[in-house]
């Protein structure tokens, strides 16, 4: 990302201020303001997000900014700790590191927002490039850019000779290098930012055994949870640690003990044996992210796992902690069969004709989304014409079309009267399509009759689809 510029951006003609909720994070809020323009984006709104957690990246929603008629914007909302919230523009996206108190004017660089061909919206999407237009060199984020920028010509120009030979001493010299080139006094996130980044180095190089790395940077020191480089160490760290990384927790057989009655406080004990891991908070939060790795991986366990995240979320001492696994489980249950189809209301066949998921309960529902220059999806739908004619009585057919206009959908329905059942346009609801999880077309999900899922995805037509209509009707 550029570095920052010092030249002052021409006042708003209009500024549209919107007061937002803190996000719920330890410490005193404080307020921070973020302004800037976006040319070519007039009319949209640029959507704040942070993560609430950085394991499951689970997305919070903080605010969208409407964009005015010149391009312009502005918000203010509170903060509780320094983090990197995420600015959206369609699916367009990019990142800013913000701190509690301070003010940001930015300028997004023009895209092309309203380009006419036809793909994928998250295959189109790209990075939106943030310039910073009123902060020094001092500032939080041009120094990790600036810092950033040196990591990785030192990674490429010494990868091998830290990974291959186990040169330690490039280390030194590169801590000297950013030591003489950084002053982190008075910046705590940017210091630990540093010290957890160049610790993967040391990963990297193995330094020193996987027992004194956690003792230097896991053992007797905070859990940075908003941190990003602490939290992307700690994922690397642990990953597979209940069942590889750790040589005493792999020789554990955790599945009597997940299945088993109270397994909650008998996790806890067992990974307590593991010397890493005596401090309750740590243990926990390794804990939650090994059970998160083994519903991955063991589909019997599943289940008892859900129930072990409810219990964790409930019953857990760290706030922080009790956020992850209720994240947790609500990632693993989304879509899962017996939870609620997310809901939408969207235009039909004609622009005063529309319907929402809950006009079509009291039946099952067949659900797709598909686009009318996607061959799969056509194909498809050929062939849904005839489940169609023979349990159109019983189950609702719904086709939601992610053409960008919908005008192509009703022509294309015009010239296709043979798709008798319900055809709708996402209107470019880009959220409906991350509520479904659609990556690819043609994408079928069946829902039942009180609008709980069945399966999501389900097979095509061509796949065995009509087994699970019968399945769902007898």
């Amino acid at each position: 990302m550029p570095l920052n510029s010092m030249k002052r951006h021409p006042l708003f003609t209009l500024l549209l201020f919107v007061t937002m909720f803190s996000l719920s994070f330890s410490g005193s809020a404080q307020q921070v303001t973020l302004s800037g323009s976006a040319q070519g984006a007039e009319g949209k709104s640029i959507r704040v997000t942070a993560w609430s957690d950085l394991i499951t990246f689970t997305e919070s929603r903080m605010a969208d900014i409407p964009i005015d008629t010149m391009g312009n914007f502005a918000i203010t909302f509170d903060l509780s700790e320094t983090m990197l919230i995420t600015l959206s523009i369609d699916l367009h996206k990019s990142t800013l590191y913000m701190e509690p108190g301070k003010s940001y004017y930015i300028n997004l660089a023009p895209i092309n927002y309203t380009d006419n061909q036809e793909i994928n919206p998250f295959i189109q999407s790209q990075n939106l490039q943030v310039r910073l237009l009123n902060q020094g060199q001092s500032e939080l984020n041009n120094m990790i850019w600036a810092y950033d920028g040196q990591y990785n010509q030192f990674l490429l120009k010494h990868f091998n000779a830290l990974y291959l030979e186990r040169k330690k001493n490039y280390l030194d010299t590169f801590r000297l290098q950013v030591n003489n080139q950084f002053n982190v006094i008075g910046y705590p996130y940017f210091e630990n930012y540093i010290i957890y980044k160049t610790a993967g180095l040391e990963q990297i190089a193995r330094a020193m055994s996987q027992n004194n790395l956690a003792k230097k940077y896991f053992i007797d020191t905070p859990i940075l949870y908003q941190n990003t480089e602490y939290m992307q160490f700690f994922n690397n760290f642990f990953t597979k640690y209940l069942t590889a990384s750790s040589d005493i927790l792999r020789k554990i057989d955790f599945t009597p003990i997940i299945k088993g009655v109270d397994p909650y406080p008998k996790l806890m004990k067992s990974l307590a044996t593991d010397s890493v891991l005596q401090h309750r908070e740590l243990r926990e939060l390794v804990l939650l992210k090994g059970l998160y790795e083994l519903y991955y991986t063991n589909k019997d366990l599943q289940d008892p796992i859900i129930t072990l995240f409810d219990t964790i979320s409930r019953q857990s001492s760290t706030e922080a902690n009790r956020l992850i696994a209720l994240n947790m489980k609500n990632k693993v249950t989304k879509l899962r069969p017996g939870t609620p189809a997310p809901p939408f209301t969207l235009i039909g066949r004609t622009t005063d004709q529309t319907l929402s998921l809950k006009d079509f309960l009291g039946k099952p529902v067949v659900l797709n989304f598909w686009t009318t220059y996607c061959e799969g999806c056509l194909a498809e739908m050929e062939l849904e014409v005839s489940l169609y004619e023979k349990y159109k009585d019983q189950v609702e057919f719904v086709s939601i079309c992610i053409d960008k206009y919908w005008v192509k959908m009703k022509y294309f329905a015009l010239v296709k009267p043979e798709l008798a059942w319900t055809l709708l346009h996402f209107a470019g609801d880009t959220d409906l399509l991350v509520d479904y999880e659609v990556r690819s077309y043609p994408l079928y999900v069946v829902i039942d009759r009180e609008g709980n899922i069945v399966q999501a995805p389900a097979p095509n037509p061509s796949e065995g689809l009509e087994k699970v209509i019968e399945e769902l009707i007898h």
